[in-house]
């Protein structure tokens, strides 16, 4: 019995079982799926198809006298085939950019506000990257002398997010000429990412005198610095209080691995980044990227074509996704906009 060959009835049957679980988290048996959505099959038919569904991995058991309740595969077969994620209501689209329209601040402030926004708002875990510095357009670039031979580099990229540098040159740098490389190179980068503006400094630079040719070689390794960096700690994450208020199912053991998880960040990072890579939003259910069993993940790139980010919520496998998938795609196409409003 693969997707293809589950017949209308283990459809219909799954699709039950999928839903009582996501409202209650509690097993059901046959009689009581009968009885309670009124099935025109007897309970005798319903048990047989539901030692289907349990024999072909759909299904699962949490103790032998227990009913029955959706596996990962059951699940996610849900999720790609009897879902219909609802339409995100006016009034919440509405909270959503009032919200947004409050924020007077920097892009981190934006993004500190998305995550706290996606937990307020399906009372799960939000989670969201911070955008990466060399896929964004830079707004402007400024060198400023510190004292002898110190100079610092700052980069503006679009919505606010800063990177800069402290440089030490091999000789103080005259004023009037640091001024007018900090013009040149403001010049040049205005609308470009850093891959683009790194290409141009090399070969428009590389031939100047002694004094320029040093500075570019800081502005080389600072640019691959932030193009290698890894992002250990620029993901922010809301709600995981919420997240663990619903997990009062989920054994010890998985609970210590999400609280580690939260901890590290750098497992989240991953999988946030895998995410970046695929197109639109998207479902992850429990171990099949890494994440842990009993947990799902719904992510979404924001930045449009280029895509800048991943944003999403973190919650046990019995959200409910046609409210958290709907949620995480708006949110994600409103900081698209913000992010290119910003340029």
């Amino acid at each position: 019995m693969n997707r293809e060959e589950l017949s209308e009835r283990g459809k219909r049957i799954l699709n039950l079982i999928v839903n009582h679980h996501i409202k209650t988290g509690e097993p059901i048996g046959s009689n009581a799926l009968v009885k309670s959505y009124e099935l025109p099959w007897s309970s005798a038919t319903v048990r047989t198809t539901m030692a289907d569904l349990m024999n072909e991995g759909y299904l699962s058991q949490p103790h032998v006298s227990a009913g029955r309740i959706p596996s990962e595969k059951g699940f996610r077969f849900y999720i790609d085939s009897l879902l219909y994620p609802q339409m995100l209501s006016e009034k919440k689209r509405g909270v959503i950019r009032r919200r947004y329209e409050r924020i007077e601040g920097t892009l981190d402030e934006v993004m500190h506000e998305t995550s706290k926004m996606l937990s307020d708002i399906s009372r799960c875990a939000g989670l969201v990257m911070l955008p990466r510095a060399r896929l964004m357009n830079i707004k402007s670039t400024e060198l400023i002398k510190l004292g002898g031979k110190k100079v610092l580099f700052i980069i503006v990229f679009e919505g606010g997010l800063t990177e800069k540098t402290l440089i030490r040159m091999n000789r103080e740098a005259p004023d009037d000429m640091l001024k007018m490389l900090s013009r040149y190179l403001n010049e040049l980068a205005i609308g470009l990412t850093l891959d683009q503006l790194r290409v141009i400094v090399l070969d428009r630079l590389k031939s100047e005198k002694r004094l320029y040719h040093e500075l570019v070689l800081n502005f080389l390794r600072f640019s691959r610095e932030i193009y290698e960096q890894k992002i250990q700690t620029d993901i922010y994450i809301k709600g995981q209080t919420s997240i663990l208020e619903n997990s009062k199912w989920t054994p010890p053991e998985r609970l210590r691995k999400l609280l580690k998880a939260f901890e590290e960040k750098s497992v989240l990072v991953d999988i946030l980044d895998k995410a970046m890579k695929g197109e639109g939003t998207r479902v992850f259910v429990g171990s099949e990227i890494g994440i842990m069993e009993g947990y799902s993940l719904v992510t979404a790139p924001y930045g449009g074509g280029r895509k800048l980010g991943t944003l999403g919520v973190l919650g046990p496998i019995r959200m409910d996704y046609s409210k958290i998938i709907p949620l995480v795609d708006y949110t994600a196409r409103v900081l698209s906009e913000i992010i290119a409003g910003g340029e």
